[in-house]
């Protein structure tokens, strides 16, 4: 993995612990591996970011690009761009620091990436509740048993599906033919499928459809619509195999300007992709591919039933009574 760089954005202002251990347990996982990881970091001046600095630095194969920050606002695009600047392998992963560290995974989609079977492959990520993040950090589970455990209706460990995510394998070149992340999205949403549909694009991978800009997420990916429909088609492949890369648990604030800057993302992301929902076709719906792919590759449809699951919200999913009654009521 020694042509692999791995980017990861670095904002501590928010869990600042969570984040520094989840970023130290990346840089002892890759430890093996011969991958290079590169932070970007947002410096804001406090004990937590000296600490960070001087801890992820400390390991041979891992960068920390810091930049001052006086603003309250965390911008990821921000530091994934001033990460970039430090890339010199020939291929690029774009990962978050919840995401588990699967370097299996992680090796297996760098090898098609190598081979040119496709130029980008956008992973799919299944949320873990805090049950199944414990079990996962223990070695109680191996990425496989959850997926076998998912496939197998088992709802304790699960939240949802990221179908696509923004875990991407990618040619590194491509980041600057693209012009990297867009840095007007602040705070939460929308700079990730942005800088995926211009890599699409930049492929021939995605076309206009008339409800482009449709904005209803569903729990299956298989029923996605919109742009998440015309990206998560991309992913169909790696549906059909099973591959998914994890998304550990965490708190979230209650109230906080990092979510509340969605709504104003979605007007960036929409005034930047406007000729998308210009001109152009219905697609097909996700089900009719998947279905067709599972044809063609001799695949039971029936060995897939959990990615048709439906049902709205996520009482189901949330793995003790404390926290499924704050959902009920709301808190």
């Amino acid at each position: 993995m020694n042509d692999l760089s791995i980017i990861v954005p670095l904002d501590l202002s928010q869990r600042p612990l969570d984040i520094l251990f989840k970023a130290i347990h990346l840089c002892k996982a890759a430890q093996t591996t011969g991958c290079r990881i590169i932070f970007g970091h947002a410096d804001r001046g406090t004990l937590v970011d000296r600490l960070a600095h001087k801890a992820l630095s400390s390991f041979s194969h891992s960068h920390v690009v810091s930049e001052k920050i006086s603003s309250t606002a965390i911008n990821t695009s921000l530091l994934r761009n001033i990460a970039f600047e430090r890339v010199n392998t020939k291929f690029l992963l774009l990962l978050d620091v919840d995401i588990w560290p699967d370097f299996e995974l992680f090796s297996k989609y760098l090898t098609l990436l190598a081979s040119d079977k496709s130029p980008l492959y956008f992973l799919p990520c299944i949320y873990l509740t805090a049950n199944g993040s414990k079990k996962l950090k223990k070695k109680q589970l191996h990425p496989v048993d959850l997926t076998n455990k998912f496939f197998d209706f088992s709802r304790k460990d699960f939240l949802h599906i990221a179908s696509p995510s923004s875990i991407t394998f990618m040619h590194t070149v491509d980041f600057g033919s693209i012009g990297g992340f867009d840095q007007a999205f602040e705070g939460h949403g929308y700079e990730d499928f942005d800088f995926m549909i211009r890599l699409a694009r930049h492929h021939k991978l995605i076309s206009p459809t008339p409800s482009f800009f449709s904005n209803n997420p569903s729990r299956s990916p298989l029923f996605a619509s919109g742009y998440r429909r015309e990206l998560g088609r991309l992913c169909l492949p790696t549906l059909l195999n099973k591959d998914f890369a994890y998304h550990l648990h965490h708190a979230k604030p209650k109230a906080s300007k990092y979510y509340e800057a969605r709504t104003k993302n979605f007007e960036i992301f929409k005034n930047k992709h406007q000729e998308l929902s210009i001109g152009g076709e219905e697609t097909a719906t996700l089900i009719e591919d998947f279905i067709k792919l599972c044809s063609n590759n001799n695949q039971l449809i029936s060995h897939f039933s959990a990615l048709f699951e439906n049902k709205p919200g996520h009482v189901d999913r949330y793995d003790t009574f404390k926290r499924r009654l704050r959902f009920l009521i709301n808190e």
